[in-house]
């Protein structure tokens, strides 16, 4: 750590510096001057992107611009569409630069205007509504480059040290968090295979299990069946037997009552003999 003096989780100071902009501070007036330079050209990109709208809406504005903002975007407007029919049909290339010329003048005049009242030109900012465009692509890649060239400027070269060391300890310890992140990884991969393949083997079994019990019952079902066909098979063999011996007792009957009735015709036949005999 730098000059004994501990840093933030184990951050240099140095490295803190970098990191929180909050400790950026200018550290001499040449560093101040590139830091103005690079502001007012943000702001001077982001006015010259209003630039359209206002004077698209110029009655809106006018008010809140004053006579003479509205004057020179007026006068930068009808520049503009000179400088647009002059490109459009071919003609006098002088004439085409020097009316270039006086649109550049107007632009830098009307930033001149608008840096002079930084109020007015926070209140457009955000009353005017401006779709996005490569523009802002452009204003927002400007003022990263505004960032880094504060960060390079502010950083003295054993800061600059500490941060390169500092990062590739970061990069070090990313690369064996990494590492050990895969390790876990392909540990979990083969714990999820292996907890697949249990169940896909204990599903097996349940469905083995699953189709031998539909099996069985069904093998139930048909026995049970064959059993009740048999057993009615035989009832009504059964019954037919028994219909069988009734039938045959039946005639049994009538023919021990045709012997006894033929008996006693007989009996009664001879007890007539005797008496007439008497």
């Amino acid at each position: 750590l730098v000059k004994g003096m501990p840093g933030k989780a184990g951050i240099p100071l140095g490295v803190m510096k970098v990191l929180d902009p909050r400790q950026l501070k200018p550290n001499s007036m040449e560093t101040e001057r590139i830091l103005t330079v690079l502001d007012e050209t943000i702001v001077k990109l982001e006015i010259t992107r209003l630039i359209p709208r206002i004077t698209a809406s110029l009655e809106r504005f006018a008010r809140m611009l004053g006579p003479e903002i509205t004057s020179s975007l007026l006068e930068h407007q009808k520049l503009s569409m000179e400088v647009r029919d002059l490109l459009a049909s071919p003609g006098d290339e002088e004439s085409v630069r020097a009316v270039e010329q006086c649109l550049k003048c107007s632009l830098r005049n009307i930033l001149r205007l608008f840096l002079a009242n930084p109020l007015l030109y926070h209140g457009l900012k955000y009353e005017v509504r401006v779709k996005e465009s490569p523009a802002d692509v452009f204003i927002k890649a400007f003022m990263e480059f505004r960032d880094f060239m504060l960060e390079r400027l502010l950083t003295s070269p054993d800061e600059e040290k500490e941060k390169i060391q500092f990062m590739e300890d970061i990069s070090l310890r990313v690369e064996r968090n990494t590492e050990t992140i895969s390790a876990l990884q392909e540990e979990l991969a083969a714990t999820i295979q292996n907890r697949d393949e249990e169940v896909n083997r204990k599903d097996k079994m349940i469905k083995n299990l699953k189709t031998s019990m539909e099996d069985l019952a069904k093998n139930c079902k048909a026995d049970i069946q064959q059993i009740i066909k048999e057993g009615e098979k035989q009832q009504k063999e059964d019954e037919k037997a028994s219909q069988d011996r009734c039938a045959r007792l039946e005639q049994d009957v009538r023919r021990l009552r045709a012997q006894y009735s033929a008996l006693v015709v007989e009996h009664r036949a001879s007890e007539l003999v005797l008496r007439k005999v008497k």
